[in-house]
């Protein structure tokens, strides 16, 4: 499909905007963002990527972490929220000089739909599907349809549709930055006995023992489909749960304080205030998708409380 001309904020509050709890913003580089307040909670979408950057449930902190450095530019990948990694995750397998994640973190996307439920929950669909930038860089017909519902947990469904004539393989991920206390006394539930690559020692394989802490820069690959993650916080009683579905492995990562001071998008010490937990299909365990097929990767992302 051709390039469709971009939604401003005009054709947007025209088309959406008098959904109940909906309203549209643009920054001063004009990236357009919708904005959602319910009683449930609050969010945010940036029709660039696709791009959740804010999920709070009502009368708690934000569940989502987002860097005060972050580059909101056109073109310009924004550190955390949650990107989409798309169609390939980590570096391009055989072009080092294409973009790393693939294209739709940065690509423009489409709100097509928002729809409000009954139980106080809203849901935006946005849409990619090839174009000329797109095809410049990965030269395949596809459709891509996320759907977003905020309520009192934060839903993502990516569905991948080929639509090409040759069969596609992707890796992918939904990269969430997830705010906690401090990265080093959080505690990461379910993937104990789990086999990983650690890409900080060269794709190592290793099998997870016991509760996951970090001590310094992580980067590993749990090769565990659909894990479901517990992040547990010892300074609060407010944990973090991750539901996963149609992923290949779990993805943990942290830059630790030597990698994130290089970081133009990332300043001072915020690192320690996240820790990523990806629903992902790693490269290392691609989906291969004959045309005409789909796939679906989603996430859910909550609060548990303890006592």
């Amino acid at each position: 499909m051709d390039t469709v001309s971009p939604q401003t904020l005009d054709s947007l509050t025209a088309q959406f905007g008098r959904a109940e709890g909906l309203t549209f913003s643009a920054d001063p580089s004009g990236l357009i963002a919708a904005e959602i307040t319910t009683a449930l909670c609050r969010g945010q979408v940036y029709l660039q990527g696709g791009h959740v950057t804010d999920y709070q449930p009502a009368g708690q902190p934000p569940l989502l972490w987002t860097s005060s450095a972050s580059l909101y530019q056109p073109g310009r990948a924004i550190r955390g929220g949650i990107p989409v990694c798309w169609p390939w995750f980590g570096n391009h397998p055989t072009d080092p000089e294409k973009p790393a994640h693939g294209f739709a973190r940065t690509a423009l996307w489409q709100l097509v739909a928002v729809d409000h439920h009954a139980n106080g929950e809203i849901t935006l669909t946005l849409w990619l599907d090839d174009n000329p930038q797109t095809r410049a860089l990965w030269p395949f017909s596809f459709a891509l349809r996320l759907t977003a519902t905020f309520g009192s947990s934060l839903r993502l469904s990516l569905t991948m549709e080929n639509r090409d004539t040759s069969p596609l393989s992707i890796s992918c991920a939904l990269h969430s930055y997830l705010r906690v206390t401090d990265w080093q006394t959080c505690r990461i539930h379910g993937l104990d006995g789990g086999d990983y690559l650690d890409k900080v020692e060269g794709n190592t394989r290793k099998m997870q023992s016991g509760i996951l802490v970090l001590e310094q820069e992580t980067d590993r690959i749990y090769l565990s489909p659909d894990a479901t993650c517990r992040i547990e916080s010892l300074e609060t009683s407010r944990d973090i749960l991750i539901r996963q579905q149609g992923s290949s492995a779990t993805v943990i990562w942290n830059p630790g304080p030597r990698k994130a001071s290089a970081m133009a998008d990332m300043s001072g010490e915020e690192y320690r205030e996240m820790v990523c937990v990806e629903t992902a299909i790693a490269p290392q365990l691609p989906i291969i998708l004959q045309p005409g097929e789909s796939h679906v990767l989603a996430t859910e992302i909550g609060e548990r409380f303890g006592p």
